[in-house]
């Protein structure tokens, strides 16, 4: 007994056909996606960019009359309370990222030897709850390091 092949050759031909004149092939070239604002955004007369940030450090300086038991400071700026420092590094948190988005400039913690370790810690958690990416602690210099270096009380 043989089987006829041809019915069954001319059903894949005709399915071959159907698939091939069906399909939709995507076109790559020429195509850009991007997500434009809807909004008209600033006029560009009034708009002036920012400055760019160079460092945003923290310093904390032992201050026995704070009620935070530290003197908080970020560039000229003193900050009083916790929620303040927090409300500051939310604004600075998004011009901490450069626009190529591969540079973060890190908030730099500068803690001298008799902070106690209670307000350093605070500092990482208000970074951290603003939405900093990067943080870092600063190197102790000039007398803070003499103070604080190994195999030397410190005073």
């Amino acid at each position: 007994m043989e089987l006829n092949m041809t019915p069954m050759i001319d059903v894949i031909f005709q399915l071959m056909i159907f698939f091939m004149c069906s399909i939709h092939f995507k076109s790559l070239e020429g195509k850009l996606y991007s997500y434009l604002p809807n909004d008209k955004g600033r006029p560009i007369d009034r708009w002036k960019p920012e400055p760019p940030i160079d460092e945003v450090r923290v310093k904390l300086t032992y201050a026995e009359s704070s009620p935070l038991m530290a003197r908080v400071r970020v560039g000229e700026i003193d900050f009083r309370d916790w929620d303040s420092l927090e409300r500051h590094l939310k604004d600075l948190a998004p011009r901490l990222v450069m626009p190529d988005g591969l540079d973060i400039i890190p908030v730099k913690i500068d803690a001298d030897g008799n902070v106690p370790t209670q307000a350093v810690v605070s500092v990482l958690n208000i970074c951290k709850k603003a939405g900093v990416q990067k943080t870092e602690f600063a190197v102790p210099t000039g007398r803070q390091a003499a103070k604080t270096s190994p195999g030397r009380p410190a005073r």
